[in-house]
């Protein structure tokens, strides 16, 4: 939405990071072992943030004010917690991107629904078949080449894009790995990192290359991290990962199940909030087996994810209500304070689900845009649309990431809207939003200008134009 208060960023916003080059921290090395240099670094960052966060250093008059943390373009989350819930509700500290240029090219990638399965003896990820006649409302015929393919497909396509608008990071909209999330149990300390595998040859193989290798991948869970009919898969190692295994690159960043960041450009800043909507599929367990997290059929007798919770089948559906209630009264205490341009909502499930409070948020708070998945394919509600009953706000589906085949037919050559991903061009006046498909075609176009909001302001800049 339009800038309140304050939310102007000058072009002196990121100057700390222009000064010492590029602003980044070391990166993590391949394996789960970290340089020391940087581990002391980022402890020394992590303990700083957590005293701030914690507020457990008590203000007196003759104590010298704290040293700011530097803004770096680089997500820093603090030291791991106990529990994957510990940091709900997290705001890590402000990033920067600075750009050189009289017309910088602010480029963010957003995929969903991407992590397919690997069959025994094999490291290449296919997609979940859910086009077989296993599930008649989505039965189709098998495109050859492309539904045994797809999430390798839009990999490809997202290397290719970013050979040329390499993105400053990736949106992950959810549902990490079909069909049940990562295979081990909840309820394992965040720095116990389970080997399934599936982080390697799903997720740091599949997505690599120039513009991609070392961009942090920002994200939600989705219904299949919880399991998608059983709550107990170890969704908590989809927050754990964040702190690095056994494969990591250190480039995953998912802190908590819901979580918030600001990222400044040159004479702009971006609120996002990223939200768990899963409640949305989490009803008492003698309803519809086939698509409850808490259901009885799947869920085993006594099971649990311990102390974090759910702690039982039947705590299961008040443990996601609570969770989205504690949501509600975050995203609305902080929408109303955020100084930023944008706004933009991150989650898995459409805003079909939850209506009403998405209409409170974009109406009441001007929440320019919400990245979900969830749906197996590409779309985009356009702020004209007079279907979108939340417009002028955008909405974009990107739930065709290629983890599980798509709802419609592809086509062999990718013209379709099936799979895919999107490119985000971000500046002060507008976000442009374009439809890339697996066969690397850009299918439509849409451009969104920031809601209005409590005050108009001059949105006048250098950065406005696209080359």
């Amino acid at each position: 939405s339009l800038a309140r208060q304050g939310g102007v960023q000058g072009p002196g916003a990121c100057d700390d990071v222009a000064a010492s080059g590029t602003g980044r921290p070391s990166r993590v090395v391949a394996s789960h072992r970290w340089h020391a240099s940087e581990l002391g670094a980022r402890a020394t960052a992590a303990a700083a943030l957590g005293v701030l966060l914690s507020g457990a250093l008590s203000a007196r008059a003759a104590d010298p004010p704290l040293p700011a943390l530097p803004c770096t373009d680089w997500f820093m989350a603090p030291a791991p917690p106990q529990h994957g819930t510990d940091l709900n509700g997290i705001a890590l500290p402000d990033v920067c991107f600075n750009q050189t240029g009289s017309t910088p090219s602010l480029h963010v990638f957003v995929i969903g629904d991407w992590g397919g399965i690997l069959y025994e003896d094999s490291t290449t990820p296919v997609p979940a078949d859910k086009r077989s006649n296993k599930f008649p409302s989505f039965q189709r015929p098998f495109v050859t080449g492309v539904d045994d393919a797809a999430q390798l497909r839009v990999a490809k396509a997202m290397r290719n894009r970013a050979a040329h608008n390499a993105p400053d990071y990736i949106l992950n909209m959810g549902d990490n790995f079909y069909w049940g999330g990562v295979e081990a149990q909840c309820g394992a300390p965040m720095w116990q990192h389970m080997q399934t595998g599936q982080w390697t040859w799903i997720f740091e193989n599949v997505y690599k290359g120039p513009g991609i290798d070392g961009k942090q991948w920002l994200g939600v869970l989705g219904n299949h991290d919880y399991g998608g009919y059983a709550f107990t898969s170890a969704w908590d190692q989809a927050i754990s990962y964040t702190w690095g295994g056994p494969s990591s690159t250190g480039r995953w960043v998912t802190p908590a199940q819901y979580w918030m960041a600001k990222v400044h450009y040159p004479h702009f800043s971006v609120d996002y909030f990223f939200l768990d909507t899963n409640v949305f599929t989490a009803f008492p367990p003698d309803h519809d087996s086939g698509h409850n997290i808490c259901g009885d059929k799947h869920n085993k007798i006594g099971a649990s994810c311990g102390i974090m919770g759910p702690q039982s089948l039947e705590d299961c559906p008040s443990w996601f209500q609570k969770l989205w209630a504690a949501q509600v009264v975050w995203m609305e205490r902080n929408l109303a304070r955020s100084t930023a341009q944008w706004q933009i909502a991150v989650t898995h499930f459409p805003p079909t689900w939850g209506h009403d409070h998405w209409q409170n948020w974009t109406h009441d708070f001007g929440v320019d845009l919400i990245l979900t998945g969830h749906k197996h394919l590409q779309e985009v509600w356009r702020p004209t649309d007079v279907t979108n009953r939340l417009s002028p706000t955008a909405v974009v589906i990107s739930g065709g990431g290629g983890g599980i085949t798509s709802e419609g037919l592809p086509d062999a050559e990718g013209q379709d809207d099936q799979y895919g991903f999107f490119d985000l061009t971000l500046s002060r006046k507008a976000i442009k939003i374009e439809a890339i498909s697996h066969g690397g075609h850009l299918r439509s176009t849409t451009m969104v200008q920031p809601r209005a909001a409590a005050r108009q302001e001059d949105r006048g800049s250098v950065f406005d134009e696209y080359v």
